[in-house]
């Protein structure tokens, strides 16, 4: 799987270095930044698979601050000259997929490289099967300003608690979802307690019973594909 991977490195030495390693593993390349404005200006043409980062770079902005403001589905590696308790923390708060500290061998960066990789692979397979398991529950669709789900010829009315929890089963299909998800996306912070919830499960599963709402003992419920609804 060939990646597209951006270099934001001050250092032309270290950003060639890089771009070859990046090469020869048969990645592209799409463009070295020295600064965040160079960087962003690549970033807006371009769908970046990978970054890789010094933290220390030119201008006001350095390579934790860009990361912040980057796609979330770009990974980020980051590489700098310092790697104390600070740093680490600041940059582990943006969800890195490797931080290689200066200087470092060729052997370092195809080890990260391979990792990450490796990591965006499994992303992409997990988001494709979770793509697959929405597709089944097209049928259903949720007008949430008139508070009704309507499925094949039905229409069917719900109160605005019942909303917001067929909400969070259609967008988790097949997912577990907690007490305290079902609490925080209904309720919020006010303490409601789980007989209400299970009261709540209850009427919806009377209401629409095409939603094959199950318990998971322990845990919560999740949101079954029926036998019968599969094409």
């Amino acid at each position: 799987m060939n990646m597209t991977c951006l270099i934001v490195e001050d250092e032309p030495i270290t950003s060639h270095f890089i771009r070859e390693i990046i090469e020869e593993q048969g990645h592209n390349v799409i463009g070295t930044a020295q600064n965040g404005v160079e960087a962003r200006a690549l970033l807006a043409l371009h769908k970046i698979d990978i970054a890789i980062l010094d933290i220390n770079i030119q201008g006001a902005e350095d390579g934790i601050q860009l990361a912040r403001n980057m796609d979330k589905n770009t990974a980020v590696i980051y590489i700098s000259a310092y790697s104390d308790s600070q740093t680490l923390k600041e940059a582990s708060e943006t969800m890195p997929y490797g931080f290689l500290v200066k200087p470092f061998k060729e052997t370092d960066l195809i080890a990260v490289l391979l990792m990450a990789v490796e990591r965006i692979k499994r992303e992409h397979h997990e988001s494709e099967k979770y793509d697959d398991k929405k597709k089944q529950f097209l049928e259903f669709r949720l007008d949430e300003e008139k508070h009704r789900l309507y499925w094949r010829n039905q229409s069917i009315e719900l109160s605005k608690n019942e909303m917001y929890a067929v909400k969070l089963f259609l967008d988790k299909p097949d997912c577990p979802i907690t007490m305290e998800e079902l609490r925080q996306a209904i309720w919020g912070d006010k303490n409601i307690g789980d007989s209400t919830i299970r009261e709540l499960i209850n009427r919806i599963r009377n209401k629409v019973e095409a939603l094959s709402i199950e318990n998971i003992y322990g845990t919560g419920y999740i949101l079954k594909k029926q036998p019968e609804l599969i094409d």
